[in-house]
């Protein structure tokens, strides 16, 4: 079966609706307390209820019936709070002995700073007022795009793969939480699609496997996931990020983790530690330039219909494309190259023509990657876009781990939290690992640190007390986890 679409031709403009949150026309509107949400809602498969949402609408038509003026609508956190307080009470005053207790637990549990960190759960309530198209989606759909379909399992045999856990809580505090899990306050998940509703094949399938592996593993240490899952999708995103950049151009093969080296906050960067430049955030920065067009053209090669959708059809990531190209193809994506170059009004003389290495369709192919480029080359009408693009990037995803040290430029930092996060996730089932293998598993995610680094690493693990020597030699260390 062809990959390519049967009417192929270039869209009159670059759209890019997959694979990634950034747009040219980019707005501040990276909300990672939503995204976690999003995450939340996924992986435990649950959502706010209708009988929430509908009770709260029919408040919206009775107050705009009565005249009443409102900058917002009643489906909001803090409306559905109140209405989960109101279920919780009645639950409590059949328990209570004293009224004036109902006060006191309320304070406890139910005030919103209290009431988010009660319970993964409590996080579904950010989702509330928006809808399926709105913007704030872009950024969660990275991460469920990463997920692949991943949920934690409820079961009631403790220590089942995929298992959800629970918190160990007092008598009262279980009582609120029945309340927040009940039919009246949750619903089971209906649909586990992305927003733009078209799943999506791992574009990078070996971080998507760590991350699913290190969402498994929160899911066994409930408060540690809600005390830790906006640094773990802020991680996340910034290696999605560096590793798309970096494999996006190598097409012709599946992608693989590519050395991407850090430093400690605490250390100092040196000419001399060449990786942490060459292969540093310079490298990655380099790279962007080819994520929007290559990403655009991903959409414009593949034919996603209504009817694919409701299959559950899944979008490829281009590598997938690129390796079910077919002779057959050739003449298709010729016509497309130099459509495609005409219609995008390019300075740059190219004579397609007269190429004699441009023979097989993987050589097309090719040809039109380096159109779709040079598209947005300095001196052409789109590069302006092409910058807003890059900029957004590095705001948006790259800013947390990015610190300017001088001449050296920008150098990419891992600081002692995210550092004790990924060596948590990292262990994963395991109460310790060597350390080797422990910089092995940062590698599998994109992490790299050269010798200076992983000397810091040791000092930084001892003094937090995590280290276990079994020899005077050094050559078995092993750090274990802190939860």
């Amino acid at each position: 079966m062809a990959i390519l679409k049967t009417d192929l031709k270039p869209s009159s403009n670059n759209n890019l609706n997959s694979y990634f949150p950034v747009r040219t026309t980019n707005s501040d509107d990276y909300d990672w307390d939503y995204a976690k949400a999003i995450v939340i809602r996924n992986l435990y498969q649950k959502s706010v209820s209708e009988k929430i949402i509908k009770s709260l609408e029919q408040l919206d038509k009775k107050e705009k019936k009565e005249g009443v003026e409102r900058d917002n609508t009643n489906v909001s956190y803090d409306n559905a709070l109140k209405y989960l307080v109101g279920k919780t009470k009645i639950k409590f005053d059949s328990i209570l002995d004293e009224e004036g207790l109902w006060p006191i637990i309320e304070d406890m549990y139910l005030k919103k700073d209290v009431f988010n960190t009660l319970a993964p759960e409590s996080a579904l309530f950010n989702l509330l007022p928006y809808s399926a198209s709105s913007s704030k989606n872009r950024l969660p759909d990275m991460f469920l795009s990463l997920m692949n379909g991943f949920y934690l399992e409820q079961t009631d045999k403790a220590g089942g793969k995929n298992s959800l856990k629970r918190i160990e809580r007092n008598f009262l505090e279980e009582h609120v939480v029945e309340c927040l899990r009940s039919d009246e306050i949750l619903d089971d998940l209906k649909q586990g699609r992305l927003s733009k509703g078209i799943n999506e094949k791992p574009y990078l399938p070996f971080l998507t496997a760590n991350f699913r592996k290190d969402l498994e593993l929160l899911g066994q240490y409930p408060a540690y996931l809600i005390e830790n899952l906006t640094a773990l999708l802020k991680l996340y995103g910034f290696l999605y990020t560096s590793q798309l950049a970096l494999n996006i151009n190598g097409w012709s093969a599946e992608p693989k983790s590519r050395p991407v080296y850090f430093i400690m906050e605490n250390e100092t960067a040196s000419k001399e530690r060449t990786d942490l430049i060459s292969n540093g955030f310079r490298k990655v920065a380099e790279s962007f330039k080819f994520i929007f067009p290559y990403l655009s053209l991903n959409e414009t090669f593949q034919e996603i219909t209504d009817k694919d959708k409701e299959n559950n059809k899944h979008r490829v990531p281009l590598w997938e494309v690129a390796s079910k190209l077919e002779e057959s193809d050739i003449e298709s994506l010729k016509k497309f190259a130099e459509d495609f170059y005409i219609s995008r009004n390019i300075k740059s003389k190219l004579d397609m023509d007269l190429d004699p290495e441009i023979t097989t369709e993987k050589d097309w192919f090719k040809k039109i990657l380096e159109i779709s480029v040079l598209q947005f080359n300095k001196g052409e009408t789109r590069s302006a876009a092409q910058n807003k693009f890059i900029k957004a990037i590095e705001q948006s995803l790259c800013s947390e781990f990015c610190r300017n040290r001088g001449q050296l430029g920008k150098i990419l930092v891992m600081n002692q939290d995210y550092l004790t996060l990924l060596t948590n996730v990292c262990i994963g089932e395991n109460e310790k690992l060597r350390f080797h293998e422990l910089l092995k598993e940062f590698e599998a995610r994109g992490v790299y640190f050269d010798k200076y680094s992983q000397q810091a690493l040791i000092t930084f693990f001892e003094r937090v007390g995590n280290v276990e020597r079994m020899s005077d030699s050094g050559d078995a260390v092993y750090v274990r986890k802190t939860i």
